[in-house]
């Protein structure tokens, strides 16, 4: 206790040089925790319960259609009546089928994402529910033909429907929800983490397998999840899967459809398995994430190594200043383990305060990474600070401190007490060995700090390009509003119907104050096609558009860059469905980039091609080439893409839209814009609506928070740095006070001293600027997908980082060597 509390008192003597201790070991403790919290409980770790490897999932081999790349999806009906049958290597088994389900609101019918899944659900995960309870197993329902529950049931909510529709009122459980016709008794709720297979996850109801119908084709959609059974391995859940496709393709050899597709892919009809986590890891925007989390775990890597070589200076500056005092305590009767016990307390209660210091930091931090996580990422684990790493982190600062701190105790029980009172007197400078070391850990910051502020600067410069990206038309005060119709009443083939719905909705949208013109928007599928006879297949984007009064181009005010627009006269007759098989002539706009693609070095007017597949007979005539668009993201891959009338495509792919260009902020619309839609379908479902300006800007929140994270470390890093070269020379000023008052007193002038010391202090800056650009000129290649047009050695970069830091390294000098010249040479030979 009395070694606590005179260590209490040797920090407080010391306030300076505490503070900033315990500033850098919060920044660096707490923010290599909160980066891998993140990483480990999104990508690394994020599947809860025992044995997590042992949990798998199952899907059919299969590839997409567009590039036949490898496609980890599920499975089809006939297929998994096949794997309920073969379980002898499976302890659990459990069938996941996602669903949407209706619900009447007061304006609209709004479409609820969930998923109809076994009973056995969730006893997979070691996650208990935050109301309520999960399901038996005797209440799983049965469904209809078109996979929806045929009667009654209980559902689990998530936490995010449950204080949407409940107002998160904690007597939920026994209230029913009307979905889709049916009666939905509420058993239970998830906490607020819990959302699979997917982000957008609101309910989970159990139900039997999706009936498998002869003669009707479903795709590989139902995901698969199986637990190994103790002892079991891999390899022979593999090679019974093996035995299963086998099987299936004997017994389905007459079956309608399923025989043909499997025929198709490469390898026929197989099953790849593996561990749940991979699905996390490749799910939509993992990549981005995964890149991105790690990069900043590298960055924070950088932070802490600078912070344990700031931490390490401080530690033997403030040690070998109290030389005289271990030598008086060692000559009164302390031995070396009792002085080391002193120093180990000393530093063990700053790092106790900087850990707790870097909790808080933890804490900020996980929170603001979150914004990083995309929204459609499955999750199961809550994100919380990680205690292993945690005390990692504090293990490093610790044993940093400790390395540095006792050493000189060890030293200090061999020093006889009448020579440190004579060092002490004199003011001797420090050894050479203590300069070098003390000026190589300086020069480790300064190149950490380059490395750090060149990432930053390429970020910022990456984050201003994509912001001033021309995006291909006028987003100011342009609303993109998708109406998505009910199914039954409008796709094919009630086209009639559908075609004077929204031109009636285009009336009254074009015909509302504020509004300056109305385009019509529907992207479909990309499929191949031949530009020639003789030419490869090119996989081409197709988007159904406006024409005339719902021109999209003239809405977006995207510029016709040859030929002319689509007419009324453009729009074919009766063939749309398998337009392909009828022969005929079909008028398209196309994009600069297709225009490019399929005719470089020539005018695509008047230039044809037709679908790849062999019966397609229809040809496509070229009258109009607009320019590319991006109008999601300022950074999206511009596709080979071809307009032709929106009212020649069916229902599939993304819902019809439109785009609304507005002379008033396009926000005080909405209200309007949504009474017209319930006023010309009240069964419309819930309409979204979205902004372009904000949609653009809103994808570039990863950009921006990844330049904000390293703008943050890299300032923390150039703090430290300049605190690092502050402090040697400021001691090195205090310990050759008595040097630089003779110097002055045999004649040296101030601007002697004053060179003295910057000469120092630049010896230092040059070798870290050199260690640092050597290294930045390698690891900022690491960032090359990070950045948007932007080389990872820019130059112009490179240079302004350097100009920066040596501003910065000017000052900490200068402030230390305007000291040493005011020195007055009779105080200074009096000094001690």
């Amino acid at each position: 206790m009395n070694d606590l509390k005179f260590a209490f008192r040797q920090l407080l003597k010391n306030p300076g040089c505490t503070a900033v201790a315990m500033l850098t070991l919060a920044l660096g403790i707490g923010g290599t925790t909160a980066i891998y919290s993140v990483v480990n409980a999104v990508l690394l770790d994020p599947v809860p319960g025992p044995e997590p490897d042992r949990l798998l999932q199952i899907a059919e081999r299969n590839y997409s259609s567009r590039d036949q790349k490898p496609f980890f999806g599920g499975v089809s009906p006939p297929v998994l009546e096949g794997l309920r049958v073969t379980q002898e290597f499976f302890s659990d088994f459990a069938v996941i089928n996602g669903r949407m389900l209706e619900r009447k609101t007061e304006d609209f019918t709004e479409e609820i994402s969930g998923a109809l899944v076994s009973p056995n659900f969730f006893t997979l995960w070691n996650v208990p529910t935050l109301l309520g309870r999960t399901f038996a197993k005797d209440e799983a329902v049965p469904l209809d033909r078109n996979e929806k529950p045929e009667r009654d049931s209980v559902i689990v909510l998530s936490y995010t429907l449950w204080k949407s529709l409940l107002n998160g009122d904690r007597g939920a459980i026994g209230k029913t929800l009307e979905l889709s016709g049916r009666q939905f008794t509420v058993i239970g709720v998830m906490p607020r983490h819990f959302e699979f297979p997917h982000g957008y996850t609101r309910f989970w109801v159990p139900a039997e397998d999706p009936r498998w119908v002869p003669n009707s084709m479903t795709g590989p959609n139902i995901r698969v999840l199986a637990r190994l059974k103790s002892g079991a391995t891999v390899e022979q859940a593999q090679a019974m899967l093996d035995t299963v496709a086998q099987r299936l393709i004997q017994d389905h050899s007459n079956t309608w459809g399923y025989p043909d597709e499997w025929r198709r892919r490469p390898g026929g009809l197989g099953f790849w398995i593996r561990p749940v986590r991979i699905a996390f890891q490749e799910s939509y925007g993992s990549e981005d994430l995964r890149r991105t989390l790690f990069g900043l775990l590298a960055a924070i890597g950088f932070v802490l190594l600078i912070v344990c070589a700031n931490v390490a200076n401080l530690t033997l500056a403030r040690v070998e200043r109290r030389q005289q005092e271990l030598a008086v305590r060692s000559a009164l009767g302390a031995g070396r383990f009792r002085l080391m016990r002193q120093l180990l307390t000393e530093s063990v209660l700053l790092a106790c305060v900087g850990g707790l210091g870097g909790l808080v930091v933890a804490v900020w931090g996980m929170k603001l990474l979150m914004i990083l996580v995309p929204e459609s990422m499955p999750r199961l684990k809550a994100i919380q600070v990680d205690a292993h790493i945690l005390g990692i982190a504090l293990l490093v600062s610790v044993a940093t401190g400790l390395l540095f701190g006792l050493a000189p105790a060890l030293r200090a029980g061999k020093t006889r007490l009448n020579e440190a009172l004579k060092q002490s007197s004199t003011g001797t400078t420090a050894t050479a060995w203590q300069r070098r070391f003390r000026g190589a850990l300086v020069v480790a910051q300064f190149a950490l700090a380059l490395v750090l502020l060149t990432g930053a600067g390429l970020m910022i410069q990456s984050v201003v390009r994509l912001l001033h990206v021309n995006p291909g038309y006028d987003p100011e005060n342009l609303l993109r509003v998708y109406v998505n119709l009910p199914w039954q009443k409008y796709a094919f083939p009630h086209r009639e119907p559908r075609n004077l719905l929204l031109a009636q909705l285009h009336e009254r949208l074009a015909a509302l104050p504020g509004v300056k013109a109305v385009g019509l928007d529907k992207q479909n599928f990309s499929h191949d096609f031949k530009i020639t006879d003789s030419s490869p297949p090119v996989n081409l984007y197709s988007f159904g558009c406006g024409v005339e009064e719902s021109d999209l181009f003239r809405s977006m005010r995207v510029p016709l860059l040859a030929g002319r627009a689509l007419n009324k006269s453009d729009v074919a007759g009766d063939y749309f469905f398998q337009r392909d098989v009828v022969e005929g002539t079909s008028a398209v706009v196309v994009n600069e980039t297709m225009a490019r693609l399929c005719w470089p070095g020539e005018s695509p007017i008047g230039k044809t091609f037709r679908g790849a597949h062999e019966r397609a007979k229809r040809k496509y005539e070229v009258v109009g080439v607009v320019g590319d668009i991006r109008d999601y993201r300022y950074d999206q891959k511009v596709n080979p893409t071809f307009y032709w009338p929106y009212q020649e495509f069916d229902l599939s792919g993304m819902a019809p839209a439109f785009v609304i260009r507005t002379a008033v902020e396009p926000g005080t619309l909405v209200p309007a814009i949504r009474r017209e839609l319930k006023a010309a379908e009240p069964a419309m479902n819930t309409p979204r609506i979205t902004a372009f300006r904000q949609v653009l800007y809103d994808a570039t929140q990863a950009h921006r928070t990844y330049m904000l994270f390293l703008v943050v470390f890299a300032s923390i890093g150039l703090l430290l740095s300049a605190i690092g070269i502050y402090g040697v020379l400021a001691y090195s000023v205090t310990r050759r006070t008595r040097e630089i008052g003779i110097r002055m007193a045999l004649g040296a002038e101030r601007r002697q001293v004053l060179g003295l010391i910057m000469t120092e202090g630049a010896r230092l800056i040059v070798m870290g600027t050199a260690a640092g650009l050597l290294a930045a000129f390698w690891l900022t290649r690491l960032l090359q997908k990070q950045l948007f047009e932007v080389s990872p050695t820019d130059p112009a970069v490179f240079a302004g980082v350097v100009l920066l830091l040596l501003a910065v390294a000017f000052l900490a000098c200068l402030i230390p060597a305007r000291r040493a010249a005011r020195v007055n040479p009779m105080e200074a030979l009096r000094y001690e």
